[in-house]
């Protein structure tokens, strides 16, 4: 199983952060702190932490800035990241980013979007949830209410999706 990262957004809504950075590449911590994590290592030191070893990110919009992170987020998260480039990052949306990544999928994945901010319960739960012949867990949050351009999924009365 390896942790997949759909990273590829332009994130048009957080400029001026993403003038120059993805998304999943904004400090979400202190302003102006030289140390602020980012989405991306909140995601990738969540795959550490439940024993993943291998990540695979999908990358497009300002993608060049994590290719030149890379190294250093390996060694960070002893992880061995693959990038994925997503050629049509500024036209299309996450589905066709999983497209793009559709390779690891055969090896299962925890999926993570490089946008959202998760503790890694979320991971723990998904992974003790495995077995009993399932073959997809969602996490999903049933209370949020979401805009329209966000992904959402129809749950049915007895909690799963329809």
């Amino acid at each position: 199983m390896i942790g997949l990262v759909l990273a590829a957004g332009a994130g048009r809504r957080l400029r001026p952060y993403t003038d120059t950075l993805p998304k999943a590449l904004v400090p979400v911590g202190p302003e102006g702190a030289e140390d602020a994590v980012t989405v991306l290592d909140i995601a990738l030191g969540n795959f550490a932490e439940v024993g993943l070893t291998e990540v695979g990110i999908i990358v497009g919009y300002r993608k060049e800035a994590v290719y030149e992170r890379r190294a250093a987020l390996e060694q960070k998260y002893g992880l061995k990241i693959t990038l994925i480039d997503n050629d049509k990052a500024e036209e299309w949306n996450n589905a066709y980013s999983l497209w793009c990544g559709r390779d690891a999928l055969k090896d299962g994945v925890i999926l993570a979007n490089g946008d959202t901010v998760h503790p890694v319960s979320v991971e723990k739960t998904l992974l003790a949830a495995r077995g009993d012949g399932k073959k997809i867990i969602l996490a999903l949050d049933t209370v949020k209410s979401l805009a329209d351009e966000e992904m959402k999924v129809v749950v049915g009365p007895e909690g799963g999706v329809r």
